[in-house]
């Protein structure tokens, strides 16, 4: 499926910080499960925090979103599986030491809830 044939996705409703944080620590852990493998251990936990939002097999919502019932889209409400340009631009901050906290502050600060990746992904996460 190309990206442009995706569905649209109900953007009516933006997820809450405490929603997006919990996602984030689901991931987090599930991250830490995949690093913990022998051998393809980090790859692999890297490659699911980089991509997360975009895994055709989850429709396009990291674990951490399915279980808080809340996904990643771009600014017009186009969901990301396979968009994976964005889910990197938008994922690739949280590598940095501390910019997950940094990331926290601007969000909790934000009108729109959008942290930095958001904003240069063009993105945003809201209620599936």
């Amino acid at each position: 499926m190309d990206i442009l044939d995706q569905p649209e996705v109900s953007s009516s409703s933006t997820a809450t910080v405490g929603n997006r944080v919990v996602a984030y620590l689901i991931d987090g852990i599930i991250g830490s499960i995949f690093y913990y493998i022998p051998y393809i251990g980090i790859g692999v936990a890297i490659v699911y925090f980089l991509t997360r939002d975009g895994l055709p097999f989850l429709q396009g919502q990291s674990i951490g979103k399915k279980v808080m019932k809340i996904r990643a889209v771009t600014a017009d409400g186009a969901d990301l599986t396979n968009n994976w340009g964005a889910n990197i631009i938008r994922n690739v901050v949280l590598f940095i030491p501390l910019f997950p906290l940094i990331e926290l502050i601007v969000m909790m600060n934000n009108p729109d809830k959008l942290r930095l990746g958001d904003q240069w992904a063009k993105t945003k996460v809201v209620a599936a």
